[in-house]
């Protein structure tokens, strides 16, 4: 039996917050993400669903009861989902918008081949940031 090929996107990023209505108001002052619902998805938290500037959504989320504290730290090079990226038309105005924020840049505006420009910032909950500029 032979299989027809299914289009797969990415739906969206998911973060687990200890404080989700600050960490989704840090997106919505840095990258204008807009808050489209706020409810109870698995019993005990809750689910902040966001737009991000396009298709796929930014989900926060509450911890469930009785959850890990653990987080990992924002840097480059960590095994499993290391970052996501949001696209910019001026990163070095970014930088400048998110140094003067007090953000952790974690990595300067770099030049990669190809002419794009990428930098990592540190956002809440210790998630590491990726802007990209096309060239």
């Amino acid at each position: 039996i032979q299989r027809e090929s299914m289009a797969y996107f990415i739906n969206h990023v998911h973060i687990r917050a200890k404080y989700p209505e600050q960490s989704a108001k840090w997106y919505e002052k840095h990258f204008d993400c807009k808050t489209i619902s706020s409810k109870e998805v698995i019993p005990g938290t809750i689910t902040i669903a966001m737009e991000a500037g396009g298709d796929t959504r930014l989900n926060i989320s509450s911890q469930p009861e009785g959850s890990s504290d653990t987080t990992r730290p924002a840097e480059l090079n960590i095994l499993g989902l290391e970052h996501f990226g949001f696209g910019t038309d001026d990163i070095e105005a970014d930088i400048t918008r998110f140094k003067n924020s007090g953000v952790r840049i974690v990595l300067p505006s770099t030049t990669i081949p190809g002419g794009a420009k990428i930098a990592f910032i540190e956002g809440p909950d210790q998630v590491l940031i990726e802007l990209v500029q096309s060239p």
